[in-house]
């Protein structure tokens, strides 16, 4: 058989990697005027750029005048850019991101002359078991990659891969790598190169991608096909693009074989499953900057759109596009150098700062646009579609300390947390403020049942009594927190949890495990000579803080380890990591709230909190980006690995977004995080969860590890030395643990989101003027004034399946809303969403907002409909 071979000539431009964007960037400028000057003087055919906008975004900021030439090799089709925005990782980033990722790529892209519609991601390290449908739902019907497929999952390269709900895309593994056809280049065996890439294909078209990393314009291309066309008998070499590739193989009418689930293994490519806990101070972060973009400020400007403040794209845009720079799969993995991971962490806190600002001044501007503004008035406001009803934590400035709290008329409990007395006279070097000036600030803890996404008001009546009781400290060894469902002490330094429902003691629930980490920051990886230690609390001081509303137990103290391997060799203990550790149980919560505090002083360990469950299990259930996936708690290939030659050890560690859940016949534990990412089910008979807090490894790559044998990753010729990745730092880790006998998912996902999604508010008063960061500066109410609440949706009746987002739509006319079934089962019903202001009309539409106005409801209710498994349904609304 005569196999046409398509040359596709492209750059892979890692955004930023031991280098940083800034260096990269001089190169870029450059090299996009190589290939401009290469396809308009037909050295080439065709080039592809990556698959990623934000690098074309860059070169035009400073090019302009290269626009229209840019322009019309897009259009006729011999450049080939986007979709996406960055070259995104998959398996730590959420799913309203991915779509973000691509919808401005996209935009971008057809603002230029039009965007591949080609999933191509030649180097993440795994591919998410939510693409196809993701990728179906922009419109795109074929992807290209390369890492973690393996044989005993899909032994040819081309094959359908389809997500549950049948979506699906046409894909293409290039195994041998994006640069393989630099052999074209370099080598004259033309057999060996020929045979290596039509190994496991089973159409007669077959890619030979042209390029690497950074790498220049290949101006001698079409010498090297002539010259390895002269050699060749039954192949031929075309210069080709992967749309051609695609068309051809469609042309033979094959019958391709399907496959689901997602691709994590290291047969063929390293994956790195271990990169997910690199760098937690940027997992952190990013994730409470994402959690913040959807949850928060998208549904708060929809509001603030809905009462004369206009929704601002262009403003949330640059948030995103600031924050999805750090989501190129290198920058998320922070397998990167120090001056590099300085330039991301720069990055995230910008994108924090100005996203929590949008928070706060929309938050503000429609307090003080309110109707019937009173003094000291708190406006709270619920960013989720449905109504909240639990426990929420306030700070209000007032002038006495005594004050009452009203919601619609009715007056509510309160629980005081703590008073500080402040004084807001201006600040002097010898003078004592005078007894007017002071004020207090409270720090309260309440019940309140809220309207769905919206915003209401609290009354307060200063002088008035008010709070039910103020929390008292006990420090009393052999007491313990409470609620309805759980009874938790800490006997002898161990954490005890009793399920009041299920009548079951947890003894040891939660401790720390310790080990070396030889590793560097793609992968862990345990020292020849490792010492694992099991943390408790002993040696901490004990607080049992009680109160009718919330109970929290407080320990601090320090743990002791080895300073460094040598210490943990000699089994010496003189490192000391400072602690405090806090668990809090609040009136009515089904969830154990947990966080702790940790000073690191020790280098190249790693630290994981284990959560005992006692379950009988060999699955786990985590959830990804519009979903949940079900891994075995030992991979299949682990006793064969190395004799198979597989790149890596197919480690039980797996990534997850924001919850990990581990049951069987009788007991479910469900862990929750902000900013962890990495789990591993450890234990033989009974099973628990390992969270992992973090690594410290000082070294970007290091060859021959005990997981990951052969050459270093990253760079292969020199060891690079990072420091800052040894985490000399302060940290902070937040977790919420649900226990119980059986586990939902779309339940699961309804806690995490009242868990992990504060409740905005502001306090109408003059006293502080620093409870945000520009209160101190004046504000302008609107000209009209707004309602005193104000609620658009009602989702009481939506059943099993998750709320994803709601933001103005793309084209600024109407509404999106979005919801997704995370179980591999069907629903015959979503249920509906109640529209509690005048719509023209809603309407089914796609991840890419494309609607067809021929199926359009004028009703206020949206009837959601039968969900197959795993599916994603989006509505476009337009209100009156």
């Amino acid at each position: 058989m005569t196999n046409k071979i398509h040359v596709i000539a492209h750059t892979h431009w890692d955004y930023e990697w031991y280098f940083t964007s800034n260096e990269s960037f001089i190169q870029l400028c450059y090299h996009v005027d190589e290939v401009i000057k290469a396809l308009e003087e037909n050295i080439l055919d065709y080039y592809m750029l990556d698959g990623q906008m934000s690098i074309v975004e860059d070169y035009l900021e400073v090019n302009p005048e290269k626009k229209d030439r840019l322009m019309s090799l897009i259009q006729k089709g011999k450049l080939k850019v986007g979709p996406w925005y960055t070259q995104s990782d998959q398996m730590i980033i959420r799913g309203e991101s991915l779509v973000r990722n691509l919808q401005l790529g996209i935009e971008l892209g057809d603002s230029l002359g039009g965007a591949d519609r080609l999933g191509y991601i030649p180097d993440a390290f795994g591919q998410s078991i939510d693409m196809p449908k993701i990728f179906s739902q922009m419109g795109i019907d074929k992807s290209v990659f390369w890492r973690g497929l393996s044989s005993d999952k899909m032994e040819q390269r081309e094959f359908f891969w389809e997500s549950e709900d049948g979506s699906r895309v046409v894909a293409y593994n290039i195994k041998d790598g994006y640069f393989v056809g630099v052999q074209l280049i370099e080598s004259d065996d033309s057999e060996s190169l020929i045979n290596q890439i039509k190994k496991d294909t089973a159409s007669s078209h077959i890619a030979l991608p042209v390029g690497g990393d950074q790498r220049y314009v290949d101006i001698n291309l079409k010498e090297r096909i002539a010259g390895y066309n002269q050699n060749l008998t039954k192949d031929q070499l075309v210069e080709s693009n992967y749309d051609n590739l695609f068309s051809e193989i469609k042309s033979e009418e094959q019958e391709l074989p399907t496959i689901q689930g997602e691709f994590l293994n290291a047969e063929v490519s390293k994956i790195h499953r271990s990169i997910y806990s690199s760098r937690f101070d940027h997992k952190y972060l990013n994730d409470k900057v994402e959690r913040r973009l959807i949850y928060q400020v998208e549904p708060l400007m929809a509001i603030a759109d809905r009462i004369g403040i206009p929704y601002k794209k262009e403003l949330v845009d640059k948030i995103w596009k600031l924050n999805l720079r750090n989501h190129a799969h290198d920058s998320a993995g922070s397998c990167n150098s120090d001056k590099t991971n300085q330039a991301i962490l720069q990055r995230l806190i910008d994108a924090d700062q100005l996203s929590y600002s949008v928070v706060d001044y929309l938050t503000r501007k429609i307090s003080e646009s309110r109707d019937e503004i009173k003094e000291n008035q708190i406006t709270v406001f619920n960013t989720l579609p449905v109504r909240r009803n639990q426990m929420i934590k306030l700070k209000v400035s007032l002038a006495h300390a005594d004050f009452a709290i009203y919601h619609k008329g009715k007056k509510i409990a309160y629980e005081i947390i703590s008073v500080e007395k402040h004084s807001n006279d201006p600040v002097r070097k010898k003078e004592n403020p005078s007894p007017e000036s002071y004020y207090f600030e409270s720090e309260i803890v309440l019940p309140i049942e809220l309207n769905a996404m919206g915003y209401e008001v609290l009354d307060i009546v200063e002088g008035e009594k008010g709070a039910d009781s103020t929390q008292s400290v006990d420090e009393n060894p052999f007491n313990h927190i409470e609620n309805e469902y759980y009874r938790i002490n800490c006997v002898d330094g161990q954490l005890n949890l009793y399920n009041k429902v299920s009548d079951t003691l947890y003894e040891n629930f939660l401790f720390i495990e310790d080990s070396g980490d030889d590793g560097d920051n793609y992968d862990y990886s345990p020292p020849e000579k490792d010492r694992i230690i099991c943390l408790d609390f002993s040696e901490g001081h004990v607080q049992y803080v009680k109160g009718e509303l919330e109970s929290s137990l407080k320990i601090s103290g320090l743990f002791t380890i080895p300073v460094n391997q040598d210490e943990r060799n000699q089994e010496e203990y003189n490192g000391e990591v400072p602690y405090e550790c806090c668990i809090t149980l609040r009136r009515g919560a089904e969830g154990v709230d947990f966080q702790l505090d940790m000073e690191n002083k020790a280098f190249d360990h790693r630290m994981r909190l284990v959560v005992n469950g006692d379950v009988k299990a060999d699955q786990s259930i985590a959830d990804t980006p519009f979903g949940t996936i079900s891994r075995p708690v030992i991979d299949p290939n682990l006793e064969s690995w190395q004799e198979s030659g597989w790149k890596e050890e197919p480690t039980g560690i797996y990534p997850m977004l924001n919850y990990v859940n581990l049951h069987d016949g009788q007991k479910s534990i469900n862990a929750f995080s902000k900013g962890i990412k990495e789990y591993e089910i450890i234990g033989s008979s009974s099973k628990g969860i390992a969270l992992t807090l973090f690594r410290a490894v000082g070294y970007l790559g290091k060859p021959d590890l005990l997981r990951r044998p052969g050459v270093a990753s990253g760079n292969q010729f020199k060891y690079i030395e990072t420091p800052d990745s040894q985490l000399q730092k302060k940290l902070k880790f937040k977790f919420s643990f649900m226990v119980g006998d059986t586990f939902s998912e779309a339940a699961a996902f309804t806690y995490y989101q009242n868990y992990a999604v504060s409740v905005p508010y502001y306090q109408h008063q003059s006293l502080n003027q620093f409870t945000t960061t520009l209160k101190y500066f004046v504000m302008q109410p609107l000209p009209e004034t707004v309602p005193n609440s104000i609620s658009l949706f009602d989702a009481a009746k939506v059943k099993d399946v998750v709320f994803s987002s709601f933001h103005k739509s793309r084209d600024g006319k109407g509404f999106v809303i979005r919801y997704f079934n995370p179980a591999d089962k069907k629903i015959d019903d979503g249920g509906e969403v109640m529209c509690l202001k005048a719509i023209q009309f809603w309407g089914f539409t796609n991840m890419a907002e494309t609607l067809n106005e021929n199926e359009t409801y004028q009703s206020e209710t949206i009837q959601l409909g039968a969900f197959k498994p795993k599916e994603i349904k989006t509505i476009y609304i337009q209100f009156s």
